[in-house]
């Protein structure tokens, strides 16, 4: 769970929100996990959640303050029962200010005796469950990306291995890239220090062509927000793209660096959080509001989205998910899945996990160790209240937990040179490269500075069989319009068209990112246009506010 800088903490939350209502039963087609009964943790009306998350032993790690205007970096902990008994508080401080942090999260060590926050280190002499005298210590980072010019936020999210060992973060650049790593924590006389660290992430998506001097191949892209160490520490749950150009969940395996796709929706999917078996999953995800779902975005699958990324996921994110947090009426979940069904495609979307229309998710996602619970923080949204939401699973039957087996003892394309990280950060933003189709005709991909990006399909097909002809064009403009706009067709087995304009307003406000659909200068609407594909035809005049 995270707070401060990467969670607003909401207004009047001692209020309603911690008044238990009846356990309600999810209404949906029958699941392999069986019915799903949701219910809120009561919890003290005197004091306002600001996160909650399960822990190894079964109990919730609560942090909370006394009231809404507390500083943030006054971090009050408690461990409670989930049925909201015994609560006993262990820890309360606050934390001393670091440059280029990102506000706090609240990582629990697979050994319950430790809490990772990402710039320290919670540590207790048993366990968590009956911590008295927990001891605090900084967490020092590679000195290449622990400060510097070139460095936004040292870590966006960061992760434990089921070792206890080793750690995963990313690191977001001063030019909008970012950069994932794992690496050892080492204790020292005064604290932690993270050593043998390795990039994982690719940095450059494109290797030359050696058949087209003026062209290149797009590569794996590695990476993403890491959300979870999985498969007993050899891969990472992340927030990524592989079929799309809007973000999905993916798995990283960090052996191979083989990436995988965990959903597969077009509109707006982050994270899985697997359950201990790893049989089911519990996502962020717009698949379940239709008004809000940036699904025409994502509709149409187009070639290498990961590598030739058209910039839109900072739009969809900002609209779909900050703007339904803040005012928009909307859903972003979360979502119960089973995973292999989930990674089979098709029209599977699992349990929707919202009840109510006015509260709305935030992080965290977490599960209970018997995998028949899982839990997620709410906030309404017309006062910021917020509420800590248990789904339990009656009738599912787990598997063991997938034990600890350590990560690979090689990562054959991992960088121990973090120098390199600064150069990420220099590297221009200015794109123009050509990727020919492997039976026909070419993209030409363009990325400039001044926030343009563009791709013209010149009869590309990689098969023979679907071929693409049109353009997309985004032109960014964070604090003003921007304006994205396709004319593309595909012919071939699965046909498509992508005919639209959307115009944003700007990224902050209270209505972040909103679709214009004013008339323009010559009369036609900023906003306009269709999808077509696989059967399906949406219109982005089905987002009308």
């Amino acid at each position: 769970m995270q707070i401060g800088k990467s969670l607003s903490i909401g207004a009047a939350a001692m209020l309603t929100a911690m008044v238990a209502p009846a356990t309600t039963e999810a209404q949906s087609p029958r699941y392999s996990f069986g019915r799903v009964q949701i219910s809120t943790l009561p919890f003290d009306p005197h004091l306002v959640v600001r996160s909650a998350t399960y822990i190894p032993s079964g109990k919730v790690l609560v942090s909370y303050a006394d009231k809404v205007s507390d500083d943030p970096r006054i971090v009050k902990l408690a461990v409670i029962d989930d049925d909201g008994k015994n609560m006993r508080p262990f820890f309360a401080q606050r934390l001393p200010d670091r440059e280029k942090d990102n506000g706090i999260r609240f990582m629990v060590f697979p050994d319950n005796k430790r809490i990772f926050l990402g710039d320290f280190i919670i540590e207790c002499a048993t366990s968590i469950d009956d911590c008295t005298a927990p001891a605090l210590y900084p967490v020092q980072y590679p000195a290449e990306v622990a400060s510097g010019d070139h460095i936004a936020h040292r870590w966006s999210e960061m992760i434990v291995a089921p070792d206890n060992q080793h750690v995963s973060w990313t690191t977001l650049l001063s030019n909008f890239a970012a950069v994932v790593f794992v690496g050892a924590l080492q204790k020292t006389d005064d604290g932690y220090k993270i050593v043998q660290s390795q990039i994982i992430s690719t940095l450059d998506p494109f290797k030359k062509d050696p058949k087209h001097p003026d062209g290149v191949l797009p590569q794996t892209v590695r990476g993403g927000e890491v959300k979870q160490f999985i498969h007993g520490g050899s891969a990472i749950s992340l927030a990524g793209a592989i079929s799309r150009d809007t973000p999905d969940s993916v798995v990283q395996y960090l052996g191979s660096g083989r990436m995988e796709a965990i959903t597969d929706t077009p509109g707006y999917t982050e994270t899985t959080i697997f359950s201990p078996d790893e049989r089911l999953g519990i996502t962020m995800t717009t698949r379940f509001s239709k008004r809000t779902d940036p699904a025409i975005l994502g509709l149409m699958p187009r070639p290498y989205p990961a590598s030739l990324n058209m910039g839109l996921s900072m739009f969809a994110y900002t609209y779909s998910v900050t703007g339904v947090r803040r005012e928009r009426i909307g859903s972003i979940g979360p979502a119960l899945i089973d995973v292999q069904a989930s990674k089979a495609g098709g029209e599977y979307a699992g349990a929707n996990l919202n009840t109510q229309e006015e509260w709305v998710y935030r992080s965290p996602m977490s599960w209970h160790p018997s995998s028949k619970k899982a839990m997620w923080t709410e906030g309404r949204r017309s006062d910021g209240a917020e509420r800590i939401q248990i789904v339990h699973l009656p009738d599912y039957r787990p598997q063991a937990a997938v034990p600890a087996k350590g990560l690979p003892s090689t990562i054959s394309y991992g960088l121990s040179d973090l120098s390199l990280v600064r150069k990420q950060a220099q590297t221009s933003r200015n794109i123009d490269v050509k990727i020919y189709g492997r039976k026909s005709g070419y993209i030409h991909y363009r990325r400039t500075p001044a926030g343009l990006t563009e791709k013209i399909y010149v009869d590309f097909s990689d098969d023979g069989q679907a071929v693409y002809t049109g353009e997309e064009r985004l032109q960014a403009n964070p604090q003003g319009r921007s304006i994205y706009s396709a004319k593309l067709r595909l012919s071939g087995p699965r046909p498509g068209t992508m005919d639209l304009q959307i115009t944003f307003g700007p990224l902050g406000g209270a209505m972040p990112a909103k679709l214009l659909f004013e008339p323009d200068a010559s009369g036609i609407p900023m906003t306009h246009g269709y999808v077509e594909y696989g059967g399906k035809r949406l219109t982005v005049e089905a987002l009308l506010p």
